[in-house]
């Protein structure tokens, strides 16, 4: 038996959902991972585009800002 269980988030949080896409499952995966090696005031969405091979502007496409993806992450 298989069982599917799905968390739904605050659409404030996200201007486009990451669970839906490939490249937004790897932004929050990527980006817990660097958060918690470099801290919060280290981080930034340049070297997490580095990190998971895509532009800046590819993650400011789901997020307007690191605050709200670390809402998010927290939520989740």
């Amino acid at each position: 038996m298989q069982v599917d269980f799905k968390v739904k988030m605050n659409e404030k949080l996200y201007l486009r959902n990451p669970d839906g896409t490939e490249i937004g499952k790897q932004i929050i995966k990527m980006g817990v991972k660097m958060i918690s090696d470099l801290g919060y005031e280290q981080f930034t969405f340049k070297k997490l585009a580095i990190e998971i091979g895509t532009t800046e502007a590819t993650v400011y496409r789901y997020f307007e800002n690191k605050h709200k993806l670390l809402i998010y992450i927290i939520d989740w």
